[in-house]
């Protein structure tokens, strides 16, 4: 039951960021924002790592260089999904950008599948299909969805996904180093990379005129994306790579949820509708 409640309060987390990424990246560009919002994890996971040390709850593991390297060029390339997710934003806004993200389903069911052999239940057949079923439902766009055109947006949405994907091969490794310590290495390969390629953005020098509201979406871009990594990344380690993938379909459901409040736009009596089936069906699911 413990890797259900993480997963809920991860997607919650990821779902609002989701939708707070587009406005403080139009100011000062996509791999400055992801840089400090990735420094900002990397600093509260390493000072509750080592508060955690000092009064015994968790112990440093052996791990030696070579295994380090390993460990961290796998994040590096999972650190691409961010990255062309930011981009993304850049190309489509942020209700479509999130529309598309249900798309990661079709990856990690192959993953279950294929990698993890999986077996599937009546279960979660049926409320996996609703849960599809009020997706669809919320699309904002759904009548133009079936005539989308390859755009710039779709492509690095899908990219994003591909990348983020690979998270799968985190599982032995959360469980060999600790959540933890996973979470700080993840957070280093994310501001090692945006670091390196911030350093070629025509943006990089707007973060000196920071407003107070930009300053505030990325403090909330830290503070709940460093929920949304640890909490995820602990039920990835706990729990069925599907029941993962379905209920990860809740994620554009909040990021949709709160877009519609933090952008004013309204959602129809469709979508709540997709929203009411996708919930109740992620709860039931969940049981």
């Amino acid at each position: 039951m413990l890797g259900f409640l993480t997963i809920f309060i991860g997607h919650f987390a990821y779902g609002i960021t989701n939708a707070l990424w587009k406005s403080p990246r139009e100011k000062i560009g996509t791999f400055t924002l992801i840089a400090f919002r990735s420094l900002g994890c990397l600093i509260i996971f390493s000072i509750v790592f080592f508060i955690s040390q000092y009064f015994g709850f968790v112990k440093f593991p052996p791990i030696d260089f070579v295994r380090f390297l390993k460990i961290f060029g796998i994040c590096i390339i999972n650190s691409f999904g961010l990255i062309f997710y930011v981009q993304s934003l850049k190309y489509g806004n942020a209700t479509k950008v999130i529309g598309l993200g249900k798309l990661n389903i079709i990856i990690w069911i192959l993953i279950s599948f294929l990698i993890f052999q999986e077996t599937i239940s009546t279960k979660k057949i049926v409320f996996g299909l609703l849960i599809t079923f009020g997706i669809y439902l919320i699309d904002s766009d759904r009548k133009q969805f079936g005539k989308i055109k390859p755009s710039k947006a779709l492509l690095f949405t899908i990219l994003s996904r591909v990348f983020w994907s690979t998270a799968f091969l985190f599982i032995p490794y959360i469980k060999e180093l600790g959540i933890l310590l996973f979470c700080i290495i993840l957070e280093l390969a994310v501001f090692t990379v945006s670091c390196m390629f911030s350093l070629f953005q025509k943006e990089k020098l707007m973060f000196l005129n920071f407003e107070i509201k930009t300053a505030k979406e990325i403090l909330m871009l830290i503070i709940l994306g460093a929920v949304g990594t640890l909490t995820l990344n602990f039920a990835i380690a706990e729990l069925s790579i599907l029941i993962f993938a379905l209920l990860a379909l809740m994620e554009p459901i909040v990021g949709l949820i709160f877009s519609s409040f933090y952008y004013n736009e309204k959602l129809q009596i469709r979508q709540l509708t997709g929203i009411a089936i996708s919930l109740a069906s992620s709860f039931i699911l969940a049981l």
